[in-house]
């Protein structure tokens, strides 16, 4: 008797424990999505990294080959969806205004259209003083909470916001080189002298610390290294090194709760590298014979070069997920994908538009997304009020934006 006693004991205790784990609604008998708490070293509540062409086919691939761990491990632990963007030819500044705003160009300020004084229908300035509704880190000031926006497109010359911002790293550094006002590339722009020292320069980096990113056993090795496409990798380099240390100096402050990051290398690098790993836009380009064996000579050496810099990107983002406390929100989020490139008589990439998909992708992680969960297709203009209800906050009515089906558990 008294054995089985202790065996009902035990079964009961097992029973409540899955209860527990898979969040089973004992008083009404439905299950919650069950959800993964993320666990950083930080105090960030929330956390938004942009990676500017985020290449959904790519992510799967790599992370399935066990190549971005972090990536994965947020996946796993979050919900995935996909979101048809505003177009291949629309101005990055505009697109990513309409990630933080749910508003759609027209209706912003920035992208559409307005009334001039002459009565006339004109381009809204693609600026973020024109900007007519409010954005992500604008509602979280009004709830009374800080954020740091760093490099984030569409913010130059910055805003004043309760917190910190600082401009998109390609602009800042233009802008310092002649000359520019202090007050565009950081606000407020007391902190302009402590955070200055962290934005880099891409000649901070020769080509032998870019060899991570080049097949050094092949014939060319970093000589494959020379005019734009060691321009490219080491701007990149240097723009997302940049953000990224900006983001653990502020955080580890813990002036701030919510942090904003974009990193634009990986943009740049598909843009100027993803021939050499798809080539079928060299196998047909008509050049001379020297020109295809140079050709041929980089295929070699940088044929690796984008799914390095997916590694690197990974690499940044667990730095950055580092920076979350426990239970905190974190959002990756992207622009757009790629469709493929094309070359000029000469060998050399088309760079444009063109190679970009029309699709975009976003990965939520947290005490209120369900885990290992797929949400439906939705709008760009409804990443915006998603991220607010993942992060507990009040989603403003007019939105042009909804918050996207199955990203949030009820």
């Amino acid at each position: 008797m008294r054995v089985e006693r202790i065996l009902v004991v035990l079964i009961l205790v097992v029973l409540a424990a899955t209860a527990v784990i898979f969040g089973v609604k004992l008083s009404g008998g439905e299950e919650e999505p069950a959800t993964a708490v993320v666990s950083g070293t930080g105090e960030a509540s929330l956390l938004v990294i942009g990676i500017q062409g985020l290449e959904g086919s790519m992510l799967e691939r790599l992370s399935a080959e066990g190549r971005l761990p972090n990536l994965t491990r947020l996946i796993d632990r979050g919900t995935v969806g996909g979101y048809s963007t505003l177009g291949r030819h629309t101005d990055a500044r505009i697109v990513w205004t309409s990630l933080v705003t749910g508003m759609l160009p027209e209706n912003q300020g920035v992208g559409g259209q307005k009334l001039s004084r002459r009565g006339e229908m004109v381009d809204a300035p693609l600026m973020p003083k024109a900007r007519t509704v409010g954005a992500l880190w604008t509602y979280l000031g009004d709830a009374g909470e800080k954020s740091a926006v760093l490099g984030w497109p569409g913010t130059w010359p910055v805003e004043e916001i309760d917190g910190v911002m600082v401009g998109p790293h390609s602009t800042y550094v233009l802008e310092r080189m002649h000359g520019g006002r202090h007050e565009d590339a950081v606000s407020p722009v007391s902190e302009y002298d402590r955070f200055d020292p962290l934005m880099l320069d891409s000649d901070r980096f020769v080509r032998r610390d870019l060899e991570r990113f080049v097949d050094m056993d092949s014939t060319m090795g970093l000589e494959s290294l020379v005019g734009q496409n060691y321009v490219v990798l080491s701007g990149a380099v240097a723009a997302d090194r940049s953000i990224v240390d900006l983001a653990s100096l502020i955080a580890s402050e813990g002036d701030v709760s919510s942090l904003f990051v974009c990193l634009a290398g990986l943009d740049v690098v598909s843009q100027r590298f993803w021939h050499y790993m798809e080539t079928e836009a060299i196998e047909v380009v008509d050049v001379s014979e020297d020109t295809r064996r140079m050709l041929e000579g980089q295929v070699e050496a940088l044929g690796t070069t984008v799914e390095r810099y997916y590694e690197y990107t990974d690499e940044m983002v667990g730095e950055l997920v580092d920076l979350a406390g426990d239970g905190a929100t974190v959002v990756v989020l992207t622009d757009h994908g790629y469709a493929g490139i094309s070359l000029d008589a000469g060998g050399m990439p088309r760079v444009g538009t063109e190679m970009h998909s029309e699709e975009g992708l976003m990965v939520a992680a947290g005490t209120r997304v369900p885990a290992g969960a797929t949400a439906a297709h939705g709008d760009l203009i409804d990443v915006a009020p998603t991220i607010m209800a993942a992060a507990g906050l009040d989603v403003p009515d007019g939105l042009d934006g909804r918050v996207l089906e199955g990203m949030v558990a009820r």
